[in-house]
């Protein structure tokens, strides 16, 4: 056996070794749309479903300190009204909330793409609802898996029509994991 491939069979014994990551959950979207001119298809409705696979992290905590941590985590990064979804799960998170165009003072752009105008990034402009969630989960007695999943939808301030879908940008994800590194 060449060293290379030695390496590699202990590379993938430690992944298979990790606890499955949960998946985010199902979001259920209807698309409306509207009759060909030709009058081939007719109006009608379609279903559009999606997955949003969270951001994992992981710190060297163990977990209990870890869940009494994360309120502080989402208050100091501005995530205000953030609360406790599910005890059992060791899952926390706000939302859907409003937001205004930053979070603590960093623009909301740095956390979401929600695309953008010729002049500016719509998640700067328009009226951003996000939801933030955190499951932690332990591995082993030292330290906590963290899953964040940040989901959100953007609004023209200005104008009526459709929110449009923001995707993460994995930046708040990784500041929860930073500050919940750092906590005591």
């Amino acid at each position: 056996m060449t060293r290379s491939s030695g390496f590699l069979l202990l590379l993938l014994a430690g992944c298979a070794a990790q606890a499955p990551t949960p998946a985010g959950p199902e979001r259920v979207s209807t698309v409306a749309l509207p009759p060909t001119p030709d009058g081939m298809i007719e109006a009608g409705t379609l279903a559009v479903r999606t997955r949003v696979e969270p951001r994992v992290a992981n710190v060297l905590l163990p977990l209990d300190s870890a869940w009494a941590a994360l309120p502080d985590v989402y208050a100091a990064l501005g995530l205000t009204g953030a609360g406790v979804m599910d005890e059992a799960a060791r899952q926390f998170g706000v939302g859907p909330v409003v937001l205004p165009r930053r979070l603590n003072n960093t623009p909301l752009s740095r956390f979401v793409d929600c695309g953008s105008t010729q002049f500016m990034a719509n998640a700067d402009s328009y009226a951003v609802r996000l939801q933030v969630s955190t499951q932690l989960v332990a591995e082993g007695t030292a330290a906590t898996r963290v899953l964040t999943v940040v989901e959100g939808t953007a609004r023209s301030r200005e104008m009526s029509g459709n929110p449009v879908t923001c995707t993460s940008t994995g930046e708040l994800e990784r500041r929860i994991a930073r500050q919940l590194h750092r906590a005591p």
